[in-house]
């Protein structure tokens, strides 16, 4: 058995402790920062996709699809409709940019008799979800330092 004496050990504990926080914490400042995605697709006939960026003021999404018959309609994160077009089977090609933050809703119905191949691209944030992950990295290190201080209090 390795013999570790009990500073040693309350170093290490507190080091990898830091280490879950650290992670934790530059995590979640970097999940507020939005990163262009780029998203293919197919929607079937008379079938709808629906996109959901969470953008900042500025940024932009593109949208291009093959011919095909289809609906887009565009919403802003204060519901108003920013676009509502209907595409004869044409070739779909047009640039977005957000004039508020938050979740755009960009919903693509295929109204024709062929699949639609989309490819979208959009900066996005995180997804909130993301943000229990985060925590239980940071909780985490608090409880690897916690064991680690209370193993230097034993005999």
């Amino acid at each position: 058995m390795v013999s570790i004496s009990k500073k040693a050990s309350l170093v290490i504990f507190f080091a990898a402790g830091s280490i879950f926080i650290g992670i934790g914490i530059a995590s979640i400042a970097d999940s507020n920062i939005p990163r262009f995605v780029q998203i293919s697709e197919i929607i079937k006939p008379n079938q709808t996709g629906i996109f959901t960026p969470d953008m900042n003021t500025g940024n932009i999404a593109n949208i291009f699809f093959n011919r095909s018959d289809a609906s887009i309609v565009i919403m802003s994160p204060n519901n108003a409709v920013i676009m509502n077009k209907t595409q004869d089977n044409q070739i779909f090609n047009e640039t977005i940019k957000a004039e508020n933050n938050g979740k755009y809703k960009i919903g693509i119905t295929n109204t024709g008799n062929t699949d639609l191949s989309l490819n979208l691209g959009a900066f996005s944030k995180a997804s909130p979800i993301a943000f229990s992950g985060q925590m239980m990295l940071i909780i985490t290190g608090i409880i690897i330092i916690g064991l680690g201080m209370r193993m230097r209090k034993q005999d």
